[in-house]
């Protein structure tokens, strides 16, 4: 019996390899498996092990959106040393993954937080610590995702990256040593922020054009979700979050776009029912950061009765009438629904704030432009 020759890679022309190879590596963020089962990037990991050619082509599908939590965080810090030792023990080995990154998620769920110990290397006498080698990388990104309480260690590795510049020319003449144009906060409070002190802090919070939060805490989801229901407000109308009244929005001069997470809360809805976690349709309310560069942050984004298909902010000032320059059209406000539940929590205890379906939203695109693909 005659048998069917097997398939191989020297049959193809290298452009057909190298496009199957990308597909292959590239990570699938809309899977209905649980981040926890799985390694999104074994795949491409495994094809970096066939060849140094493979290796060139996966490398950067792999790096090009970076999820970083105590699961993966130590091995890609481990990863960062090996280039850096390869540079100089064999340099062909060596890949730069900063030109390659374009948005990277931070996170410490539960700790592997990068350490400020300096590791000396076994070839050359230079100290190298974890935060020196992930500043460049976390400021690579155009998009940056990272937990409110982290505020701290980006601020480092900002102010780490501000004095290198040479302080011998007008830093306002030369380009930021950061690429970050979108940053998305997880779990904003209403802490004050403390790197608008430096003027590292400053100028990088200046630069930023698309401000996200996600998920909300836990106070504002129970604040919008009793909005809803107790004042039995229609569909269009929001909470404002509490923490929006301490961000220093007057550092935020080139602020574009500010993105809000809201669960869907749809009429009647019976909040004694509620448990402390809650998997809901989410909705993305985005403003124009115009509205809130130099004005009061409102109480409320209602949806106008009197201007036909349109959104107005009302106010903390009840008794104040509403002016032409409170009113938003729909041209600036822009609603999105999540094709699929996403998880909220009502109580501060409930550790599901910091579930992974948040990881594959922002993965999935929503750092982008502001879209929801989930």
């Amino acid at each position: 019996m005659e048998t069917t020759p097997r398939a191989s890679f020297n049959d193809l022309p290298a452009e057909i390899v190298a496009i199957i190879v990308q597909d292959a590596a590239k990570p699938t963020f809309t899977q209905d498996e649980e981040y926890e089962l799985m390694n999104l990037y074994s795949t491409a990991r495994e094809l970096c092990l066939v060849s140094r050619a493979f290796r060139h082509i996966a490398l950067p599908i792999m790096l090009h959106t970076v999820l970083l939590d105590s699961r993966n965080m130590p091995a890609f810090l481990h990863a960062l040393h090996m280039q850096n030792e390869y540079a100089h023990t064999y340099p062909a080995l060596r890949f730069e993954y900063t030109p390659y990154i374009r948005n990277i998620w931070f996170g410490e769920r539960c700790g592997g937080r990068p350490s400020d110990a300096h590791v000396y290397s076994r070839f050359t006498s230079e100290p190298v610590s974890d935060l020196e080698l992930i500043a460049p990388v976390l400021l690579s990104a155009s998009s940056l995702a990272i937990e409110f309480w982290c505020l701290d260690l980006l601020e480092y590795c900002v102010e780490l990256a501000w004095g290198r510049m040479d302080d011998n020319i007008d830093r306002g003449c030369l380009p930021l040593p950061w690429n970050i144009k979108t940053l998305t906060l997880s779990r904003i409070t209403c802490d004050s922020w403390d790197m608008t002190r430096l003027a590292s802090g400053s100028a990088f919070l200046a630069s930023i054009t698309h401000l996200i939060a996600i998920p909300p805490d836990e106070r504002d989801i129970s604040s919008h979700i009793l909005f809803r229901t107790m004042c039995g407000v229609g569909c269009q109308s929001y909470a404002a979050p509490l923490w929006m009244e301490y961000v220093p929005w007057g550092s935020f001069e080139r602020l574009e776009r500010v993105s809000l997470v809201f669960p869907q809360v749809k009429l009647p809805f019976d909040i004694h029912e509620s448990s402390m976690e809650l998997k809901l349709h989410a909705e993305l309310l985005t403003l124009p950061g115009s509205r809130l560069r130099g004005r009061r942050v409102p109480a409320e984004v209602q949806g106008s009765k009197d201007v036909e298909e349109g959104f107005f902010f009302s106010l903390k000032d009840v008794d104040a009438e509403v002016s032409d320059e409170d009113f938003i059209s729909l041209n600036d406000v822009h609603v999105v629904v999540s094709d699929h539940p996403v998880h909220f929590c009502t109580e501060s205890t409930c550790l599901s704030c910091l579930h992974p379906d948040w990881q594959k939203v922002w993965a999935s695109g929503l750092q982008a432009e502001g879209r929801w693909v989930l």
